[in-house]
């Protein structure tokens, strides 16, 4: 049996070979074309800041006014009573 205790097997290499190559992405402003990864984290970053950015502009929904007001008659009755 052949044992060694210096011996490291080098690790396997990964080869990406692409199957096709898709021509229509635009180039960046760098000048190279996004992959789809950085296309889908693009477009998911512009959803969220434009859920974010309407949430900002509506301010306070009306079920929230309606439990805020709930809440104050409660302790206006409780400090009342």
């Amino acid at each position: 049996m052949d044992f060694t205790f210096l011996h490291h097997p080098k690790p396997k290499k990964f080869e990406y070979k692409p199957r096709f190559y898709k021509q229509d992405a635009e180039p960046d402003e760098s000048g190279r074309v996004p992959d789809e990864t950085e296309q889908f984290a693009r477009r998911l970053h512009r959803e969220w800041e434009s859920k974010r950015m309407s949430r900002e502009k509506k301010g306070f929904s009306k079920l929230t006014i309606v439990w805020i007001l709930i809440i104050l008659g409660l302790l206006v009755w409780f400090i009342f009573k």
